[in-house]
C-alpha cells in the first residue's frame, strides 16, 4: 500500500535531484529516504529514479509517477485545509512577477475580506508556472507570452493537456532606468519645446555615436539594445523553450541581462535609480510607468499576450470564476 509519507518523499527527492538535500528539508535522514523511496519503488513494481554521478533523475516512469504523486498530495493537503477552516474556498495561484497583478489582487482580497477566501501564490517563470498548474500544484497560473513565441507555446500547452485564454494584450515595450540615456525625465510640455537637447548632449558628452537618442525616439531595435544593461523578473519571462529564435526578430542572446529577479520591488527600484533597462507589456506596472511611458520594440510580433492557464478538463470552479471576472473588469 502507498502512503502519503512515502509520496511526499518522493516528490521532494524529484524536486531537489538529490536524497541528502531531501532529507534536509524533511527533517530527518538520508537512510530514511532511501528507505522510503526503496520501498515505494518496491510497491510500485517500477525504477523511479536513475542514481547519477551526483545526485538523481527521474525516470521516464518516475516522472509520470511524479505528476500522480504531486495531486495526490495536493488533493489531500487541500482536503485537510477544508476540515481546519470549516469548508473555506481555497486557491492556489502561480504567476510572473506583476505589479499590477499584485495590486489588482489585494483589492480583491480586501473586497472579499468577508468571504473568508484562502490563498497560495507562487511567483515563478513561464515554464514553472505551467508545470506547477499540470502537476496540480497551482489551480491557475498567469503568464505573460510573446506574439513571436505563441506556436512554441501551444505546443507546449497542447502537450501537458493544458489550456490558455488571453486577458489582453500588448505592445512589448522598453523601460529604460532613470539614469540611462533614453531616460525621458523632461515634463511634457518642455520635451514639446526641446524633445530631446538633453539628451543628445549627453551622447554627445559621452563620446558615444547619436544612434540611441534620436529626435522624437519612436521605437528600440536590436542593435540598440545591445549597448545597455537589462533587469528581468526571469530570463524565460517571454518563454523561452529552448528552440532557437529566429533571427532579426528578438532575441535575449546577445543582451546583456545583468540582474534576474522575482522582486517586482527590486525592479522598480532599480528602474528608479540605475541605467538598468527593462522589457515587458506596456501596460503590466503602474509603477514602471512612473518611472517611464517606455518605449516600444522594433521587431516583427511584438505584441504580448497576457492571460491564464489551467487544465484541460478542470471542472468550473467558482473562486477563479470570481477572481478572472475582477481581473477581467479592471483590463477594459
Amino acid at each position: 500500500m502507498l502512503d502519503l509519507k512515502q509520496l511526499k518523499y518522493f516528490i521532494t527527492c524529484a524536486e531537489t535531484g538529490s536524497i541528502s538535500e531531501a532529507a534536509k528539508l524533511l527533517y530527518t535522514t538520508q537512510p530514511s529516504v532511501s528507505k522510503a523511496i526503496k520501498a515505494l519503488e518496491n510497491d510500485m513494481g517500477m525504477v523511479l529514479f536513475e542514481r547519477m554521478p551526483r545526485g538523481i533523475a527521474l525516470t521516464a516512469k518516475g516522472q509520470e509517477a511524479y505528476r500522480y504523486a504531486c495531486r495526490i498530495v495536493n488533493d489531500s493537503q487541500t482536503l485537510e485545509e477544508m476540515g481546519h477552516k470549516n469548508m473555506a474556498k481555497y486557491l492556489r495561484i502561480s504567476l510572473n512577477p506583476s505589479s499590477w497583478f499584485t495590486n489588482q489582487f489585494v483589492e480583491f482580497y480586501k473586497e472579499n475580506y468577508e468571504k473568508d477566501y484562502h490563498f497560495e501564490i507562487y511567483t515563478a517563470g513561464v515554464r514553472n508556472v505551467m508545470e506547477r498548474v499540470r502537476d496540480y500544484l497551482s489551480d491557475v497560473g498567469f503568464v505573460y507570452v510573446m506574439e513571436q513565441q505563441k506556436k512554441e507555446f501551444q505546443y507546449e500547452l497542447v502537450k501537458n493537456r493544458l489550456v490558455f485564454n488571453v486577458m489582453q494584450e500588448s505592445t512589448a515595450t522598453f523601460y529604460p532606468g532613470k539614469e540611462n540615456i533614453l531616460y525621458k525625465e523632461m515634463p511634457p510640455s518642455e520635451k514639446a519645446k526641446e524633445p530631446d537637447m538633453k539628451i543628445a548632449s549627453e551622447v554627445e558628452n559621452n563620446g558615444t555615436v547619436n544612434t540611441l537618442a534620436q529626435k522624437d525616439q519612436q521605437t528600440v531595435n536590436m542593435d540598440q539594445m545591445k549597448n545597455f544593461r537589462f533587469i528581468q523578473n526571469f530570463r524565460d519571462e517571454f518563454l523561452e523553450l529552448g528552440e532557437k529564435e529566429k533571427r532579426g526578430v528578438f532575441s535575449w542572446e546577445n543582451l546583456d541581462v545583468s540582474v534576474i529577479t522575482n522582486s517586482d520591488y527590486i525592479m522598480e527600484k532599480m528602474l528608479k535609480e540605475t541605467d538598468l533597462c527593462n522589457i515587458s507589456g506596456s501596460y503590466l506596472s503602474d509603477d514602471k510607468k512612473a518611472v517611464n511611458e517606455g518605449i516600444p520594440l522594433e521587431f516583427k510580433k511584438n505584441k504580448v499576450f497576457f492571460g491564464y492557464i489551467r487544465r484541460k478538463n478542470d471542472e468550473p470552479d467558482e473562486l477563479v470564476d470570481e477572481l478572472l471576472a475582477f481581473l477581467n473588469s479592471k483590463l477594459k
